[in-house]
């Protein structure tokens, strides 16, 4: 998925909070609405004591954030979606130990934060296979050069 580049303060606009980034990742999960996962019903009603949708055909219970990297995490998402900015803005990556003090959790959760989202980011560039005929061009640039290194 191409999204668009962001500056901090755009993302910090539009992840501020919980609400908005569980309205993010609903949209992205279920972008023409909810689609129970075990029947395919798209019917269902949402129980907000749990934060959970229940299909109204088999009654499956789902969460927006089911079998993905942040279901079970008690973190905050908001934290989560820091991370992801600062993991993506970052041109050599980042440390467990710069992201715990940046989105203020212990060192041993920011490299758990780290360590699922790059898992995430590997499987995603897996996805991505070439295929058809592909043509690839060499060349050789250098070589020995005479006189001392």
């Amino acid at each position: 998925m191409k999204t668009p580049e962001a500056s901090f303060f755009e993302w910090q606009r539009q992840f501020g909070s919980e609400i908005d980034c569980l309205n993010h990742l609903k949209h992205i999960r279920w972008p023409t609405g909810f689609i129970c996962p075990r029947c395919s019903c798209e019917h269902s009603y949402q129980l907000t004591t749990r934060d959970v949708y229940e299909c109204s055909q088999c009654h499956k219970q789902t969460s927006v954030t089911a079998d993905t990297v942040f279901h079970g995490s008690r973190i905050p998402l908001a934290k989560w979606f820091w991370a992801i900015y600062f993991l993506g803005s970052d041109k050599g990556s980042i440390s467990a130990l710069r992201l715990s003090k940046l989105i203020e959790v212990n060192w041993r959760t920011a490299r758990l934060i780290l360590s699922k989202l790059r898992t995430a980011m590997g499987h995603r560039d897996s996805l991505y296979r070439l295929s058809g005929l592909i043509e690839i061009d060499d060349a050789f640039v250098g070589g020995k050069r005479k006189g001392k290194r």
